[in-house]
């Protein structure tokens, strides 16, 4: 039986379903906003104090770039909607584990697999607490 005959004996609801979790599987991350803060004082998240660093948090890749500034992303790839986004301290760039999807700082894919884009949220320090919101 080929494809085509075996989607045609599902019938046009289940072709559909098929179709539309590949579609929402390619888009990028709408999981909704985002809004929590981290105590970089706290053990769970010290690791943010040394520059080149991540962490993932409540879906977020939280990281201190090479140059000391603070980044997030969701660690949800548009590619394929892995959750395997990680920061690249040599790169200074995220990067996904599953296929090599591969993002600047802002967001924008540096390769084919990334070309969707990431989305970024903002990140605010005031003494040790660490926001990230949308």
């Amino acid at each position: 039986m080929t494809r085509k005959e075996f989607l045609a004996s599902l019938g046009i609801g289940a072709a559909f379903v098929l179709t539309t979790n590949c579609l929402s599987s390619c888009t990028k991350d709408s999981s909704g906003p985002v809004d929590f803060t981290l105590d970089l004082s706290d053990p769970n998240f010290s690791s943010l104090n040394t520059n080149g660093n991540y962490l993932i948090h409540n879906g977020v890749v939280v990281a201190k770039t090479t140059s000391g500034s603070f980044v997030a992303a969701t660690n949800t790839c548009s590619h394929e909607g892995q959750k395997q986004v990680k920061y690249d301290k040599s790169n200074n760039n995220y990067y996904c584990t599953a296929h090599g999807a591969r993002f600047d700082l802002q967001g924008n894919g540096l390769n084919s697999t990334g070309n969707k884009g990431l989305t970024i949220y903002n990140t605010s320090l005031n003494g040790t607490s660490l926001r990230v919101f949308s």
